[in-house]
């Protein structure tokens, strides 16, 4: 092991002025047994991403194919775009009648709505309309009308989106709403997979799902992209061991327009694209459900509002401001590094 010792430094890297506080700074070196582990790999593209499964050790391609089967499975289910999934079932009986919905689908909702409900509405998947407005102008590169955004903000409303457990349906009281899991379900798909995997008794594997980010077995380093340079370039790196690591960020997906950047992570209370000073968030914890959804809640509270939800879960943190700060939570003090990973 390597020791470095920063007290109450100010570092420099990829443009980032990245501020922390901590005690000492730990190197962890992979054995050499670790690199001749037999590792296999599968990619494969589901929930609107790349999909990445890494297996050491095991039965890899076989348990690789059941868990790639899942994910699919849950993908035709939580789809927003494809006709037969409960999702675009439930939107298009939007105020006319209950849809009978697969019990994954079910699950998700109800949580979603909880996870609402615990950020105030900064994460709302009855939001669909207005997301779906904003990726079309990600799109075309033109900011909607006024008339538009307001349209769609008021077809918003947690409290619109009816769960009957009982009879396994939900339905949205007026037409027009559109319910989008596009905040959540990768999240449920990681701890899916990760279920499966430690049924299947595998003791080390790394579960990408386009950023929502599952460890499984001893320490493992997860880069943090970053913002400025392009995909899969990493600013900073943190070391985990059978975690979840979530990231979500303004700077994905976005145009600017009269000197102005708009970008796809929406504010349901304004109908507006986020404005809470926070680039990107990346949370550290035990459900990447949990993570999925809190992250882009937070991207949308900010830091003064998202922390006290944070520490409550005892969730921990690395989030950069939009003039390229970064700041950690004290229970990453000792596994967060600098530089590529």
């Amino acid at each position: 092991m390597l020791f470095m010792e920063f007290l109450f430094q100010t570092l420099y890297c990829f443009y980032l002025n990245v501020i922390i506080i901590i005690g000492f700074y730990q190197y962890f070196a992979y054995s050499q047994s670790d690199m001749r582990e037999k590792v296999f790999q599968k990619i494969f593209p589901a929930f609107g991403t790349v999909n990445s499964l890494i297996l050491y050790g095991g039965d890899c391609p076989s348990i690789a194919e059941q868990v790639k089967k899942r994910i699919l499975e849950l993908h035709r289910l939580f789809s927003f775009f494809e006709p037969e999934s409960d999702i675009f079932r439930i939107n298009k009986q939007a105020g006319r009648e209950p849809v009978f919905v697969h019990r994954d689908t079910l699950y998700v909702l109800s949580r979603a709505l909880a996870f609402g409900r615990e950020t105030q509405g900064a994460f709302d998947v009855t939001a669909g309309a207005a997301g779906r407005l904003w990726r079309d102008a990600v799109r075309s590169a033109q900011i909607p009308s006024e008339r538009e955004i307001a349209g769609c903000r008021s077809l918003s409303g947690l409290g619109d989106l009816i769960l009957d457990e009982a009879a396994e349906t939900a339905f949205l009281r007026r037409r027009g709403q559109q319910v989008d899991l596009g905040g959540i379900a990768k999240g449920y798909a990681a701890d899916e997979t990760a279920r499966l995997l430690k049924e299947y008794k595998v003791n080390k594997a790394l579960v990408n799902f386009g950023g929502t980010v599952i460890t499984i077995g001893g320490e493992q380093k997860v880069g943090i992209q970053n913002p400025y340079q392009k995909n899969g370039e990493s600013a900073a790196y943190i070391v985990v061991e059978n975690k979840a690591v979530v990231t979500s960020g303004t700077y994905e997906r976005g145009f600017f327009f009269e000197g102005r950047r708009y970008h796809h992570i929406i504010d349901p209370r304004t109908g507006w694209p986020a404005d809470s000073g926070l680039l990107s968030v990346t949370l550290v914890g035990g459900s990447a459900m949990e993570l999925d959804a809190l992250a882009t809640g937070i991207c949308v509270l900010g830091e003064k509002r998202g922390l006290p939800l944070l520490e409550k879960r005892r969730i921990e943190a690395v989030l950069i401001s939009d003039d390229g700060e970064i700041r950690i939570t004290r229970g990453l003090q000792g596994n967060f590094f600098m530089g590529i990973k």
